[in-house]
């Protein structure tokens, strides 16, 4: 650019008209057109952020549509578990009945057999055969007697066996309405269960995209579970690795928005150098046409214009680039701020004592503080469920383990925030990963189908320390003690 300005100020001094100064001016139809072009890119790029930004959010409401789904359904899948075993309870109790009363029958009908047969042989005795009897009259007179009260007695029995015989009927009748029943509560409580598996592998196939952190986490996870010497060790490291992760998340947005100012500083600073040298250049041609004659004044005056059209139009366009690319970082570092700061705004803990729901339907096999099989003290509860019954989380919370741990078999962990963590153990599958967000009610995995009598281990700790969770659970009506 230097040497063509002084080209220019040289065929200036020279007092010619440079046709080639001449060919070299912009076109304002062609500094129009490209103003045009930059516009139609920037509506392009803010209409293509706004589909982003929705589709974002169409995600998100369809999340938690399919939470919701997910809570109802595990609700209604346990209590079809509920009312089904009080089905099979109450049929066990017909069928005891009914062998009671068909033995009860068996004796009446032995009985009436043994008085039937008495009374058969005495009916073939005419009554003048009576008399002639080698006994004495007095003894032929209370035979009659008898033989006469008895028969009243034995209409009543026929009368009571005839009774026992309907109620018998009666109750074999029940006993087939009830195995009815039964039949179809177990049809609806597979379609319970179907449902919910279609929601849970819904679930899973939108939260896909996330997989690779998930199992990095979940790698991280294992490995410390190996390393743990204690269940107590495991939840500090888990405490010290959660910590970890924020203070990463911390410097990492740090350091995106120290890289990020520096590149705004830089453009604008490069920006601004190229706006002032191109300014100069344009002082310099503009003294250098002031000295032209008026028609190249006038053909200089309207390039200029043009020219300056065209800068405005980029400058607003790389100003509103800017801006958008701002808003953008904005929005990545308010989410993850938000994520950041997500474990702190959990629902209090404190507050649901007493409200929470069991983890899963059944009796209550084991308590806390009473000693097992081989005399040691229990930590948590026990509950004796069904046969793939399933498991949901008490409390709101967020995933903190998910695998197998030790003698605990598959074990999942649900940090609640406050100091307060929920240990689950003896589930066939679990449906939650580390790092995942829980729901009150959310289901979290099913109990074994292979297994006779499936038990699910609940265990409260708080700072580490384990405490009784039945305070803390909500009265159900077949709790019991095993």
């Amino acid at each position: 650019m230097a040497a063509r300005l002084a080209l220019a100020i040289l065929i200036l001094l020279a007092g010619g008209a440079s046709p080639v100064l001449a060919q070299s001016s912009p076109d304002p139809i062609a500094a129009d057109r490209r103003l045009r072009e930059l516009e139609d890119q920037l509506r392009k790029s803010r209409t293509e952020h706004d589909e982003i930004k929705k589709k974002a959010r169409e995600i998100s409401e369809e999340l938690g549509r399919i939470r919701s789904d997910m809570v109802a359904a595990a609700r209604a899948a346990q209590e079809s578990e509920e009312l089904l075993s009080e089905l099979e309870s109450q049929l066990e109790e017909l069928k005891v009945t009914e062998i009671d009363r068909a033995g009860a029958l068996q004796r009446r009908a032995s009985q009436m057999t043994g008085v039937l047969t008495a009374l058969q042989r005495l009916a073939w005795r005419p009554t003048d055969a009576l008399i002639a009897q080698p006994q004495s009259p007095a003894d032929t007179v209370r035979s009659a007697i008898l033989l006469r009260a008895a028969v009243p007695q034995i209409e009543r029995s026929v009368q009571d066996l005839k009774g026992e015989i309907d109620m018998l009927g009666r109750l074999r009748a029940d006993i087939h309405d009830q195995k009815a029943r039964i039949g179809n509560t177990a049809i609806r409580l597979d379609g319970e269960h179907k449902r919910l598996k279609s929601l849970w592998e819904r679930k899973s196939a939108i939260q896909f995209v996330a997989l690779a952190e998930t199992e990095a986490s979940e790698a991280r996870m294992r490995k410390l579970a190996g390393e743990a010497e204690d269940l107590r060790e495991l939840l500090i490291r888990l405490e010290e690795e959660r910590q970890r992760r924020l203070a990463e998340a911390a410097a990492k947005v740090a350091a995106e928005k120290a890289a990020r100012e520096a590149e705004i500083a830089a453009q604008k600073a490069a920006r601004e150098a190229e706006i002032a040298a191109q300014k100069a250049a344009r002082e310099a041609e503009a003294a250098a046409r002031r000295a032209e004659k008026e028609r190249q004044e006038r053909e200089m005056a309207a390039a200029r214009a043009a020219r300056e059209a065209e800068i405005r139009a980029q400058a607003e366009a790389r100003a509103a680039e800017l801006a958008a690319h701002k808003a953008v970082a904005a929005a990545e570092a308010a989410a993850r701020e938000a994520a950041a700061a997500r474990p702190q705004t959990m629902p209090s803990f404190g507050a649901a004592q007493g409200k929470m729901p069991f983890p899963a339907r059944g009796t209550v096999v084991g308590r806390f503080g009473q000693p097992n099989e081989v005399g040691v003290i229990s930590k948590g509860l026990t509950i004796g469920t069904r046969q793939g019954a399933q498991v949901i989380a008490p409390h709101d919370g967020q995933v903190a383990f998910s695998g197998p741990f030790r003698g605990y078999g598959l074990l999942l962990i649900i940090e609640h925030g406050e100091g307060y963590h929920t240990l689950l153990a003896g589930m066939a599958r679990i449906d939650a990963t580390v790092g995942q967000r829980l729901a009150a009610g959310e289901p979290v995995g099913v109990m074994g189908q292979d297994e006779a009598r499936p038990a699910l281990y609940v265990e409260l700790r708080r700072q580490g320390q384990p405490v009784n969770p039945l305070p803390w659970l909500t009265a159900q009506k077949n709790k019991g003690s095993g």
